[in-house]
């Protein structure tokens, strides 16, 4: 795989992500909550993550949450695909090997 390809697969995932986070703000504000009121961060998961009990009430943020969810895991699975690339040796010496 190219790196170009790897690239533009984490801009996608990364820009879908976007989308289903903000699609998932404005729907938790239509049904009035504040969202940084009902929303953490998962330091370990690496993505946000949304009081069960607003999920549980309303099955339309729940379906925008999984979406997130799986954008943010493609988004990382492309982040992977490019941390694995090979490394390019730009030419650059390090100043205490010269």
């Amino acid at each position: 795989m190219e790196a170009t390809h790897s690239s533009e697969d984490w801009s996608q995932a990364h820009i879908q992500v976007n989308d289903q986070l903000n699609h998932l703000l404005h729907g938790m504000r239509d049904y009035g909550y504040n969202p940084s009121l009902h929303i953490s961060y998962d330091k370990e998961e690496h993505h946000l993550q949304v009081d069960p009990v607003v999920i549980s009430k309303h099955s339309d943020l729940k379906r925008i949450y999984l979406e997130y969810l799986e954008a943010c895991k493609a988004r990382d699975a492309a982040v992977h695909r490019i941390q694995s690339l090979p490394k390019l040796d730009l030419g650059f010496s390090d100043p205490s090997e010269v």
